[in-house]
């Protein structure tokens, strides 16, 4: 019994090995040198593919002459139009040829922004990384700690974004001060560099007088810059905002909001990416308040995953919800983090 088991199991291995994802996607690069293995990804300028003998390696896009790919792609251009199909020889350099259902079609590889496989797994999707900050002072005996999760869910159609920040700072004879956000961004791409977005924040700031403050709201935006570098976003639309003050009443309010996201990324060594976000909420409900977020974060990678981080943030609120709140926050960080 034990010995059929035995080899039930190993011809399943058999089967699996013959079943996984061939490596016959061959990519030519400039220089002559010519790569065969799996495309994984092209995304922020550099096509993933995971190879027999090199592992998962990465390669600039700007420096690849040619693909070829038996496997479905899924491929979008910088002007949001997206292809599905397999990569052909093309008829000149410098261009990509998908044999879609359609037909043939021929683009400019410096207009292709993203492409995954058809059947991408979840992984080859999922961006996470993690970061950790620590400072203190001997004279003033204040200690500040910062604990940080950023994560990306990418598509052709959407990205999702996700990221955790808790600031603590502690001081000898004081409370100690916290700040606690939680935002998620899923932002559905459309024709004409619009977008569709939905979102929503979930934050407990003492320095704010907020207890807990729930907000989830619907936007629609323009990206007047997507690049295999940047993207730049606009957006405007409408949330509900819930707040629980340190000391006061829960208080439920109607906002407007409107926002712009600037991502920059540049894989010259060392590995560089600035995000800047702003959003304002003037209230609808209570005429005549305000709230603005400002957040930003630069990254250099010091070896490969591995990265020094400045994260530095402004929150306003000209009517604070508690009486004996201040009207602004605002702080910066520095720390390690690692990319999953």
């Amino acid at each position: 019994m034990k010995f059929r088991l035995l080899v039930l199991t190993l011809c399943c291995l058999v089967n699996l090995s013959l079943w996984a994802a061939p490596k016959t996607d061959v990519i030519q690069l400039k220089n002559g040198d010519r790569v065969t293995g799996e495309i994984k990804s092209l995304q922020k300028g550099q096509l993933e593919v995971s190879t027999d003998h090199m592992g998962t390696i990465l390669i600039e896009w700007e420096h690849v002459e040619e693909v070829l790919s038996q496997t479905g792609q899924s491929i979008e251009l910088t002007n949001g139009t997206r292809f599905f199909g397999t990569l052909e020889k093309p008829e000149s350099q410098s261009f990509v040829r998908i044999n879609t259902p359609e037909g043939a079609v021929g683009v400019a590889s410096t207009d292709i922004i993203n492409m995954y496989p058809v059947e991408a797994s979840i992984w080859d999707r999922l961006d996470i990384s993690a970061r950790l900050g620590f400072s203190w002072d001997k004279s003033s005996k204040v200690g500040k700690y910062s604990f940080g999760i950023d994560g990306s869910w990418r598509d052709p159609r959407f990205i999702t974004r996700a990221n955790f920040q808790m600031d603590v700072t502690t001081q000898q004879a004081v409370d100690d001060s916290q700040r606690t956000v939680l935002n998620i961004n899923h932002m559905r791409f459309l024709q004409n560099k619009r977008f569709r977005g939905i979102f929503g924040n979930v934050e407990s700031n003492d320095e704010l007088g907020i207890e807990l403050r729930t907000l989830a709201g619907l936007g629609y935006g323009w990206i007047p810059i997507r690049s295999q570098r940047t993207l730049f976003t606009l957006m405007g639309g409408l949330a509900v905002n819930r707040e629980r003050p340190t000391d006061g009443e829960t208080d439920t309010q109607l906002e407007a909001v409107g926002s712009l996201l600037w991502d920059y990324f540049m894989f010259s060594h060392p590995e560089r990416n600035i995000m800047v976000n702003l959003s304002v909420y003037p209230s609808l409900t209570d005429f005549g308040r305000y709230r603005t977020n400002f957040d930003t974060v630069m990254k250099i990678e010091l070896v490969r995953d591995l990265y020094f981080d400045i994260t530095a943030y402004a929150s306003y609120d000209n009517r604070p919800v508690s009486d004996d709140a201040s009207q602004s926050d605002y702080g910066i960080s520095s720390g390690l983090g690692y990319k999953f």
